[in-house]
């Protein structure tokens, strides 16, 4: 019973096969049954089975829901973790969002979102089956769970990622922003806080340095500012105040860690020197570690260049 076809589905599809699926397959209902009693296959929902050497993960539990409620998309941490978004942490739970007529799935560990807008350019039907929401209506059903600083830092990924622009995600708002639908307050306030022509950050700890930065009250920056290097070559200063030629760039350790990285850092910041620019670089660690005080240290360097500028001029 068990086919080359059938194995071939299950390696695809995260080991879950529904009833029209299975007969697809050339397996007959009385098959089917032989193989639930021998273990062979688990049921997972009604009409919904999984292969008992497949193991259980967020995608076969995912493409399950969806064979199970046909008008259903992932939604949530859930559909984050399925985009590969950061913050989303690791909870079980699965959110789904289903229009307010589909009928619900009683099942631990899934958990409905009943909304009227549930529109086609909301869900994405991904290759293995699994129907997600979208990049830009993921923001905003996260607007619901997330604290303002970890949306802002999920749209700056999705951002950086090209997933969708700002006028898209400002045309989610409109379609969906309304005063009893969870998270549009918080929605509306981070996407507002945004302007449209600042580049996507591309890295949460460069989003927290961004924010605290803001909060002390250092005006004009920007992040992802490009750079023409007397060299010949260009780079993008992770946070810059381009009036006053004042950059700080976030060192990854996976990415300038090595005696090459730090070598090629260096002499950026040598060309970057030749066209008057200061460079003060911090690491990851020291945002991730040490944020109150690096913020500090920065804000009297920044200080100390607008007067060091104020004073040449």
């Amino acid at each position: 019973m068990f086919t080359t076809d059938l194995a071939d589905h299950f390696r695809t599809f995260h080991g879950i096969a529904g009833d029209t699926e299975l007969r697809a397959l050339g397996v007959t209902v009385d098959q089917r049954e032989r193989l639930v009693a021998q273990g062979f296959l688990v049921p997972v929902h009604k009409g919904v089975y999984r292969a008992r050497s497949a193991p259980v993960t967020l995608e076969g539990r995912c493409r399950a829901i969806c064979l199970r409620c046909p008008d259903g998309a992932i939604t949530g941490r859930a559909a984050g973790r399925l985009w590969g978004l950061r913050n989303m942490g690791s909870g079980s739970t699965i959110d789904v969002r289903v229009p307010h007529f589909a009928n619900a799935l009683a099942a631990e560990g899934i958990r409905f979102r009943r909304c009227n807008v549930l529109d086609a350019i909301d869900v994405v039907e991904r290759a293995d089956g699994i129907r997600v929401v979208s990049p830009p209506r993921l923001l905003f059903d996260l607007s619901a769970v997330l604290t303002d600083l970890d949306l802002e830092s999920v749209v700056e990924q999705v951002l950086d990622r090209g997933w969708c622009t700002m006028p898209t995600i400002h045309a989610t708002g409109r379609r969906l922003i309304h005063p009893a639908r969870p998270g549009s307050a918080r929605f509306a306030r981070v996407v507002a806080s945004r302007p449209a022509w600042l580049k996507p950050a591309d890295s949460d700890l460069e989003v927290l340095l961004f924010d605290a930065l803001r909060r002390a009250g250092v005006p004009g920056m920007v992040r992802q500012h490009r750079l023409e290097l007397p060299g010949g070559w260009a780079i993008h200063a992770d946070i810059a105040v381009p009036t006053l030629r004042w950059a700080v760039p976030v060192d990854h350790v996976t990415w300038h860690g090595g005696r090459i990285d730090a070598q090629r850092d260096k002499e950026n910041d040598r060309q970057a020197g030749l066209l008057g620019w200061q460079v003060n670089r911090v690491t990851d660690d020291d945002v991730a570690r040490r944020l109150a005080i690096v913020t500090a240290e920065l804000v009297q360097l920044f200080e100390r260049r607008r007067l060091d500028l104020r004073l040449a001029s």
